[in-house]
């Protein structure tokens, strides 16, 4: 998720958990420990391109590394807060639920969370929520700011925090609810067109629950398509060939795998300038809603070649997006669905 999601996530569960013992600093570290998975940012530039999309929740999203760092953290909160040594176990249980909420939300959206890292490399991913989801965040948010207001340790500030998280996670089973009903519409539709298909790919467009990316692979490339979960027909408006072919002098590089692992398989090659291959994600909707999975303005691009001792280069590209009025209306209207 973005980090104004998990910082008024962290906030409202210090609330519930400490806040009547820890008051503000409840609120205020829930907040900070939340964030500190997303440090792992720090390290990216000093990676390699592809090595840095697998180092993002990676380690740092890891239920043992969190676990381990649980009541190190609490510590050094106690020292911080020299007054509040009593309350280690306060300052244990904010920073565990905070940690492992981070962790949890992480799960439910398309990037893929390394959460049983070092045992295994899988990355777990719902594909059911969007990076950003205003209806998620909103009733958090409206806790926050009645905070301001509610005196603390009273019973109305605990269930104004206790209420705001519990219609959030009510709001996260209604999208694992609108992804399930999707796909078994996406697989009738198929069928009906007897369309054939190896696997497909639903994902929330940011801000709503309502549209959605629909990636279809089929053997030779695939199907993209917007749809409003109102609608009752899906037309794929683009089909792109897989071109898997132009990675033959690529396939043994440790990077180029790392690539394909990151994009799940869901990716296409085209052949650029100057004997480049160019690689698109094609998982994640384009940020200025220009369109399905629309490849000039995709948001993860890296373009390869072989240098003169055969080293592979790769470059993330990174294409012009804006959004203007005009983009934000037709996004809009297909919200609306009209």
């Amino acid at each position: 998720m973005d980090s104004i999601s998990h910082i008024l996530i962290g906030a409202v569960t210090g609330e519930i958990v400490a806040g009547n013992k820890l008051g503000k600093k409840a609120v205020l570290w829930g907040a900070v420990v939340a964030t500190l998975p997303d440090l792992d940012v720090i390290a990216q530039p000093f990676l390699q391109p592809a090595q840095s999309l697998l180092f993002h929740r990676g380690p740092t999203h890891s239920v043992l590394l969190c676990a381990l760092a649980v009541p190190l953290i609490a510590k050094l909160l106690t020292k911080i807060h020299k007054d509040t040594k009593q309350n280690f176990i306060d300052w244990v249980k904010l920073t565990a639920c905070c940690l492992f909420s981070h962790i949890f939300i992480d799960c439910f959206n398309s990037y893929g969370t390394a959460v049983f890292y070092p045992f295994s490399n899988i990355r777990i991913s719902f594909d059911c929520i969007g990076i950003v989801d205003v209806f998620l965040i909103l009733p958090l948010a409206l806790a926050l700011l009645c905070f301001i207001f509610a005196k603390r340790g009273t019973k109305l500030r605990k269930a104004i925090a206790s209420s705001a998280m519990t219609l959030s996670v009510i709001y996260l089973g209604f999208t694992v609810f609108n992804k399930i009903s999707l796909d078994q519409k996406i697989k009738l539709r198929l069928d009906d067109q007897n369309i054939s298909y190896n696997k497909i790919l639903t994902s929330p467009l940011p801000l709503t629950n309502i549209v959605w990316l629909v990636i279809v692979e089929d053997e030779d490339g695939f199907f993209s398509a917007n749809c409003n979960i109102k609608s009752k027909q899906i037309h794929f408006e683009k089909y792109y060939p897989k071109n898997h072919y132009l990675s033959e002098k690529f396939n043994k590089n440790v990077e180029f795998k790392r690539l394909v692992q990151f994009s799940k398989g869901f990716y296409c090659l085209a052949k650029g300038e100057t004997d480049e291959i160019i690689f698109y994600d094609l998982r994640f909707a384009s940020f200025d809603f220009d369109g399905a999975a629309d490849l000039d303005k995709a948001v993860f691009v890296h373009r390869l070649k072989m240098n003169g001792s055969d080293e592979l280069i790769m470059k993330h590209h990174y294409p012009e997006r804006k959004v203007n009025m005009e983009k934000l209306k037709r996004y809009y209207r297909q919200i609306t669905n009209n």
